[in-house]
């Protein structure tokens, strides 16, 4: 029985990502937390508080951090639509709402040194309440490192991946990098998407081709990312980005932090 509740006490906490400020601030308004039913595991509920991890970047935190929790006062599943105040594309799915009775401020931010939560994580409140960083919580170390192991790149695979001085586009760099894995690890889109989100690229709509194309920024440029416009079979022009030699190295470097968000990205499709 003791060991019943132990196992309990250890998943006393949720611990759910915040997306976006947007999102926070009507969960923090409202007093309620939401997540989709299908990404929380049966045995793991029901929760007795929720905590909010704000992922890095959301209120200018570098590492990202937990700053908030609450003690719920009641758990529904809802569909996706009766969130009006944040409105998806998701109506039809089943989402917990945890309602909380007030959003309290930890005496200091549970700050993040590695990894991150990207959905979901559980905790005991006494951890919660005594821990600095955020694998005093969970062992983010050893989870990241197994996403990494399952889905990443080994140091040897990196090391055979071919760099030339002469720039190359995206899909050549992907199938030397899936080469040298000897199997399919990353897609360029995946790639694309990771130089976005840290803003070496942008997207920039085309008046003269009606297109939205992806355009290095200044911080691309420096880089090494040039754009070019080209012409296809049917004589149509359209946008082409070149990564030189710098720009391979980085996307190199980075590409088990590209595996490892795009493995956990927290329910997509919101």
């Amino acid at each position: 029985m003791k060991a019943d509740r132990g196992k309990a006490m250890e998943h006393q906490v949720l611990i759910g990502t915040v997306k976006n400020k947007r999102q926070f601030e009507v969960n923090f308004e409202e007093k309620f937390y939401h997540i989709p039913e299908a990404v929380v595991p049966k045995d793991m509920m029901p929760v007795e508080y929720v905590a909010l991890y704000l992922p890095a970047g959301t209120f200018g935190d570098e590492n990202g951090c937990i700053r908030y929790y609450g003690k719920v006062s009641k758990i529904t599943a809802v569909k996706r639509s009766a969130i009006e105040s944040l409105p998806s594309h998701n109506g039809e799915m089943v989402y917990y709402r945890f309602d909380v009775e007030e959003w309290k401020t930890l005496e200091k931010p549970i700050v993040r040194e590695c990894g991150g939560i990207y959905a979901k994580a559980f905790t005991s409140l006494e951890k919660l309440l005594s821990a600095k960083k955020l694998s005093d919580i969970i062992n983010t170390e050893r989870a990241v490192a197994k996403k990494i192991k399952n889905h990443g790149f080994t140091d040897s695979e990196l090391e055979k991946i071919e760099v030339t001085k002469d720039p190359v586009g995206v899909k050549l760099l992907a199938k030397r990098i899936n080469d040298a894995a000897g199997k399919e690890k990353i897609l360029p889109v995946q790639i694309t998407k990771y130089l976005l989100e840290k803003g070496y690229l942008r997207i920039v709509f085309d008046e003269k081709t009606k297109t939205e194309n992806r355009m290095p920024t200044d911080k691309g440029i420096g880089l090494g990312i040039e754009n070019f416009w080209e012409i296809n079979k049917y004589y149509r022009e359209y946008s082409k980005n070149y990564y030189g030699e710098a720009a391979q190295r980085f996307i190199i470097e980075h590409l088990n932090e590209i595996v490892l968000i795009t493995v956990n990205e927290a329910y997509k499709n919101e």
